[in-house]
């Protein structure tokens, strides 16, 4: 039934190297009952593991039924484990939240054994281990003794051909015990019984074979309580082709589909508090979603109706916004060609930030502004100086604005002033020039800012950073930033070289030698322009104790947790070019002529007069796309960290399933019928709410704003979002559930 050969199993951790068994040689067939014995670390358990499958090996050969096994996969061990092993645990690894019943039920829905056989199966079972009477109670209110016969109870639903149980008397009584030895005397008879024991006097008088581990090894592998003649007369005649009646199975040995959607209702609602903060978490994700998809909504129906846009705030008729056919970020070659098209009275290269205001502020005032370089600046300074160094501006408003009165200037002019932008970048301005605005009120109660080429550059650095997806793999494992953390976010420091990172002392944990330097990391951004990866070597590693002077930065409760790389790697990163531009026209007049000439040198047109009458579809998608999925990504990512706090209670039921043979497919169907359901009571609920608004029944001023215009499909899209949200969340939950094998996963989540 089992043969190994030259088994090895080896364990490594934090670059050691330890063996759990060397060089194991054993036969083991049906109608044995074996006891492995051995002092506590000699292997006894590794052994048990690898042939249950539980645990790979790394050296020799396992056969079961003459079959090789050393070409398994983590999918091949869920097949073997299914169709042969029933496993008995010494902690009995039972599903505390489920009743006796459900319990032993459990391994035949795995098994894939058909409804109509399930009940009188197990209420067999239960008859057989003494515990008929307990049927409807829960597991955790059982006793140690009537714990561990529910888990033989649970392995002979499996109907295998090999029970293995790891210290099934470890945490019994000396009755308890007794009983338990006894019962898996009786069901030796046509199966492979292996238990793994420090007490041998607990099963000396019905064991047929005593196998006795040291450091790793075998010493003594002996027939007991039957002559050799006898005990290979007994094999043989177990091993007949004639076999006892099993119950039928469904396709395969597979759960049903039904079976698969049953456990996942049943796991919905078994744990109240569990089932009441996923409940939380998904109307929060409803919520959110619906938030922003209805921001759409409302911001594209209001400049739909009054020619007003949100997002081009520089709504001149003679600008028209371009962007190239193909993608690419515009070129000097680009722009040469489109000042030579007629007509064409400027180029604003900088379209990135032409609609996007800033505010100008220190401990004194406030100012929001527009960011220019200083070749679009064509007035007269009125008070001060032109800029000399990088982070000298020019600040231009109208004259009668409050930080332009005589008394104000004496503290702006030649006083020191923060942007933000993004979520994320501060940058350090002084003003040192004051011009005035003769036409201020196109831009209502804004003014501008002039600036240097160089500094410029950090803007748009910080404003392709603030729209990316920043995502960092350490040693095979994908970090991703979360915009207003600091943790993994990617910063230019000038103390780090080109091709290296700095990096925060958490990620030595990622490697196994507990040491990240010297390591290498790979960045990725990837926005609605371009994809960019970029491979570093960990050149350092940052605490918070020195942390000013490693980094040059003083808070570490802003930065701490940040991947520091060099200005020359971050322009890599995020400078890749301006791949959208503005054109103002001459004569607006003949401007549908201009575009024509624009288009046919291969560039998509925008013209800022139209959008002021019908928002287009590409309008929406040149900068409110790339923010909504940022934020859905946002909303995901809070919501299956959270999720995944919540379900490190249920890692054990997950790897329980796994280990009596479930499939990362069937769980992940399980995992994914658990949210889904909790999903759908989310959405009925706010869906429940937003009728009661729509009826007037009840009035809440929120959900007024927030359904305003909103219609049937959109309920539909929305719905769609927030299944696909739940999906993802699923596939990605199993995912970490199957990264080890199955006892290596239990273990990490116990």
């Amino acid at each position: 039934m089992i043969q190994l050969k030259n088994v090895s199993k080896f364990y490594h951790s934090k670059g050691v190297i330890s063996s759990g068994i060397m060089k194991i040689n054993l036969t083991l067939d049906k109608g044995e009952f074996v006891v492995i014995t051995g002092e506590s670390g000699s292997g006894k358990t590794t052994l048990l593991n690898v042939i249950s499958g539980l645990d790979s090996y790394e050296e020799g050969e396992m056969y079961v039924n003459g079959k090789e096994t050393s070409h398994f996969m983590a999918s091949d061990f869920e097949k073997y484990r299914n169709k042969y092993i029933g496993n008995i645990f010494q902690n009995y690894n039972l599903i505390n939240s489920y009743t006796v019943y459900q319990n032993v039920e459990l391994s035949m829905r795995i098994n894939g054994c058909r409804r109509s056989e399930m009940k009188q199966r197990v209420n067999e079972i239960l008859e057989k281990v003494g515990l008929a009477e307990f049927a409807g109670t829960k597991a955790s209110k059982l006793s140690g003794g009537q714990k561990q016969r529910v888990a033989i109870a649970r392995a002979l639903a499996k109907d295998t051909d090999i029970i293995v149980a790891d210290e099934p008397t470890g945490n019994l009584d000396s009755e308890s015990a007794k009983d338990v030895a006894k019962l898996l005397s009786d069901i030796s008879a046509d199966k492979l019984v292996i238990v793994v024991t420090h007490n041998y006097e607990q099963f000396a008088d019905y064991a047929t074979r005593r196998v006795k581990l040291h450091d790793g090894s075998i010493i003594e592998n002996a027939v007991v309580n039957m002559e050799p003649q006898e005990k290979a007369a007994e094999v043989a005649k177990v091993a007949e082709p004639a076999k006892p009646a099993k119950k039928k199975k469904g396709p395969k040995g597979r759960p049903s589909v039904f079976s698969i959607i049953r456990l996942g209702l049943r796991n919905t609602f078994n744990i109240g508090y569990k089932f009441v903060l996923l409940l939380v978490v998904f109307l929060f994700m409803v919520v959110a979603v619906t938030s922003q998809y209805t921001s759409y909504l409302n911001q594209k129906a209001e400049s739909d109706a009054v020619g007003y846009n949100s997002y081009f705030y520089n709504y001149s008729a003679d600008r028209i916004v371009l962007k190239k056919k193909d993608g690419s970020a515009f070129t000097e070659d680009d722009y040469q060609a489109i000042s030579n098209i007629s007509n064409v009275k400027s180029i604003a290269k900088n379209d990135m930030v032409l609609d996007q205001t800033v505010y100008l502020e220190n401990d004194s005032f406030s100012y929001q502004s527009f960011m220019h370089t200083m070749d679009e600046f064509t007035g007269d300074l009125a008070k001060g100086r032109m800029p000399e160094k990088n982070n000298e501006i020019i600040l231009m408003g109208n004259r009668d604005d409050y930080m332009f009165s005589d008394a104000s200037l004496e503290n702006v002019l030649d006083k020191g002033f923060t942007i933000y932008v993004g979520s994320d970048t501060k940058l350090e301005l002084k003003v040192v020039g004051i011009a005035y605005n003769e036409n201020a009120e196109k831009y209502e109660s804004a003014g501008d800012i002039f600036m240097t080429d160089a500094k410029m550059k950090d803007v748009l650095l910080a404003t392709y950073s603030s729209i990316s997806t920043v995502s960092t793999t350490i040693n095979k494992q994908l970090q991703e930033y979360v915009p207003g953390s600091s943790y993994y976010r990617i910063m230019p420091n000038e103390l780090v070289k080109d091709g290296k990172a700095m990096v925060y002392e958490e990620v030595n944990s990622y490697y196994d030698d507990g040491n990240a330097t010297g390591k290498k990391i790979q960045v990725e951004v990837d926005n609605l322009y371009y994809n960019q990866k970029l491979t570093l070597k960990i050149s350092d590693i940052y605490k918070e104790k020195g942390f000013l002077y490693k980094t040059g930065y003083k808070s570490f409760e802003d930065y701490g947790g940040a991947i520091f790389i060099s200005h020359g790697d971050y322009r890599k990163l995020f400078g890749k070019g301006n791949f959208q531009c503005s054109v103002y026209v001459k004569d607006t007049e003949t401007e549908d002529q201009t575009i024509e000439a624009l288009k046919r040198t291969g560039y998509t047109t925008l013209a800022l007069r139209d959008a002021l009458v019908t928002t287009d579809n590409d309008l929406m998608s040149f900068l409110q796309v790339p923010m909504i999925i940022i934020i859905l990504l946002a909303v995901f990512f809070i919501g299956y960290l959270v999720i995944r706090l919540i379900f490190r209670s249920r890692t054990s039921y997950f790897g329980i399933i796994r280990m009596l043979g479930m499939s990362k497919r069937n769980i992940m169907g399980v995992l994914w019928i658990e949210l889904f359901v909790v999903m759908n009571i989310a959405f009925a609920i706010f869906m429940g709410a937003v009728t009661l608004v729509q009826k007037h029944i009840i009035n809440v001023e929120y959900l007024n704003t927030l359904i305003r215009y909103m219609e049937g499909y959109n309920y539909v899209v929305l719905y769609i979002v927030i299944a696909l949200m739940s999906t993802l969340i699923a596939v990605r939950f199993s995912r970490r559930l199957f990264k080890k094998t199955a006892m290596g996963s239990f273990r990490e989540e116990a």
